[in-house]
């Protein structure tokens, strides 16, 4: 067997691949010579025709075949391992380019913002398409006036964190689609809020401090990432998220409205009048350790495909009214002091025994689908 069918042979075997074959058989080409084929025995007879002698001719046949085939395909398969290459390392280069940031993202979230500049003076991210831009903005706020903040992320993190100051200080990171796009923090009137135009952008996050009580309205939004808000207090807060957990803590508001989808809501602390929250397809978990701000809350609460759990504290100026629906799952009801005005498998409704005397009535409606539904 000569050298190229026998690293044709070893291509079948699995022993080479496609692409180890090609500079073997191309040196080989570069020799020059032809090495001359072994004799074929034909085991033929003058009296008729070999078995065997027909079987090797197919072998030799099926091995020209083989041959001319590893002579064609090699070209190919060495301009495909080039392609590879270069793509692989295009990708490299790409992300190289969009993780590469002249500034890490700040990780505190208690340092106090830095010392404040001009709203002037504020830079703006000069958009480099396809990387990673950051920048450092800030803007006092005006806090004899009502005020409003808004702010929305888009393919990234936001982080807001309110603090005891009067300033609103972002470290905002962008990715541009093309030249020359901008983000500005703006104050328009009353209103504050991050300007951009979201089709020139493919990501934008946030990471902010804002003063805590300086806002009658928030509204805080993302997709396709993390939205982390903290410590805030206003008369009405709107938080909403897609593809990204939704992590809300000691948030104080007259008028609240959480809303997401596949991903979880992680709530605690929200000592809120009139609460609004909707999850789905995703867990939803909500930990209250006191109800101290308002006398009356009347809250709505509700998750589609999947599980709920609410804890809630016990105190004897309290008093609760739940109604439980869970379509296809189970009920949990484990608040002390209860009586039970409906108790079937996939729906409840309790009210504690000092309602009507409580100081603090707490008004809840819970639904739930294809998963348990917990409320203790």
């Amino acid at each position: 067997m000569n050298e190229k069918m026998r690293i044709l042979k070893m291509i079948e075997n699995g022993q080479l691949t496609a692409a180890e074959a090609v500079p073997l058989l191309q040196a080989m080409e570069a020799g020059g010579a032809k090495p001359t084929p072994e004799p074929v025995k034909t085991g033929r007879s003058n009296t008729g025709n070999s078995t065997d002698g027909g079987a090797q001719s197919g072998l030799d046949d099926l091995g020209q075949k083989f041959e001319s085939f590893a002579r064609e395909v090699a070209p190919k398969v060495e301009k495909f391992a080039g392609a590879v290459a270069a793509q692989i390392a295009g990708a490299a280069e790409k992300v190289s380019d969009v993780f590469a940031s002249p500034e890490a993202p700040r990780t505190s979230q208690t340092a106090p913002p830095p010392a404040h500049r001009p709203a002037s003076a504020q830079p703006k991210p000069a958009a480099k398409p396809g990387g990673i831009v950051t920048a450092q903005i800030e803007m006092a706020v005006d806090l004899s006036v009502p005020c409003e903040l808004n702010l929305s992320a888009m393919n990234g993190d936001i982080r807001v964190k309110g603090y005891n100051g009067d300033k609103i200080t972002a470290h905002i990171s962008s990715v541009a689609k093309k030249a020359g796009a901008t983000i500005e923090l703006v104050k328009l009137g009353g209103k504050y809020f991050l300007k951009y135009e979201p089709e020139e952008f493919s990501m934008v996050a946030i990471d902010a401090f804002v003063p805590e009580r300086a806002f009658g309205m928030v509204r805080i939004s993302g997709t396709n990432g993390r939205l982390d808000i903290a410590s805030l207090s206003a008369g009405e807060v709107n938080f909403t998220n897609a593809n990204g957990v939704l992590s809300a803590k000691n948030i104080s508001a007259k008028k609240a409205t959480i809303e997401n989808i596949n991903a979880p809501i992680d709530a605690a602390e929200i000592d809120v009048s009139q609460l609004a929250i909707t999850n789905y397809n995703s867990p939803l978990a909500l930990s209250i350790s006191a109800f101290s701000q308002y006398a009356d809350y009347d809250w709505s609460i509700e998750t589609g495909n999947a599980k709920l759990n609410i804890s809630l504290p016990t105190a004897p100026n309290l008093g609760y009214h739940v109604k439980a629906h869970a379509a296809m799952g189970e009920i949990m009801l484990g608040l002390t002091g209860l009586q039970y005005l409906i108790n079937e498998p996939s729906l409840v409704e309790a009210q504690s025994v000092n309602f009507g005397a409580a100081a603090k009535k707490v008004k809840i409606s819970v639904e739930t689908s294809n998963a348990s539904l917990a409320i203790n």
